[in-house]
């Protein structure tokens, strides 16, 4: 009987690696997430510079519909995009009126819109609103930390963006025991870390 069990747990374990693996070990393309940047929201503040043409270079504060207003090119959807793709709009609506393609940066200055979700077995769950980004384990010392009865290995993240609504995996002790440091995202603006 304990040879079967062995055996069945040994079959399940492969069968499930890839979704969830042994010994507390998942698999996922944590590299991938890694990669959206500071996605800039209502209420940020953003500094655009615009090269040998002070008259475009300005600070601009993101309106509530997203959009932020700059002279000569009008209003600019900034909402949901990074620095570099604001930067980019704002270089494809210049062409018409500079003919030296002035180089242009953006800047966030200050950062309004930034709100995180900590819900589930933590001390203190709810909205938090840091004025920078933060990690899964600064938004869990945020939150209060655990509860004991938490499943510190079970621990998603639930993030909703262009790419879709997916669910993150999260270990604890894979991230603090064994320097798994590709899980400790930075969580994105409207993220919900889920601790079961």
């Amino acid at each position: 009987m304990r040879f079967v069990s062995l055996a069945f747990l040994t079959v399940s374990c492969a069968a499930g690696l890839a979704l969830a693996g042994c010994g507390g070990t998942r698999t996922y393309n944590w590299a991938a997430e890694r990669a959206a940047g500071y996605k800039i929201g209502p209420g940020d503040v953003v500094r655009v510079s615009v090269w040998k043409h002070d008259e475009m270079s300005q600070s601009v504060t993101v309106r509530p519909d997203g959009a932020i207003s700059m002279p000569l090119i009008g209003d600019i959807n900034a909402e949901g995009k990074n620095v570099d793709e604001v930067a980019a709009d704002i270089g494809k609506r210049v062409t018409k009126y500079f003919a030296d393609q002035p180089p242009i940066t953006v800047q966030v200055t200050e950062v309004k819109s930034y709100k995180i979700y900590v819900v589930g077995e933590v001390q203190r769950g709810g909205e938090f609103t840091p004025n920078h980004q933060v990690t899964v384990v600064q938004g869990l010392a945020l939150a209060g930390g655990f509860t004991r009865t938490a499943a510190e290995d079970e621990v998603v993240i639930v993030r909703k963006d262009a790419r879709g609504e997916r669910r993150i995996p999260f270990s604890f002790s894979a991230v603090v025991k064994t320097g798994d440091l590709q899980q400790n995202l930075i969580l994105q603006t409207g993220d919900t870390v889920i601790v079961p």
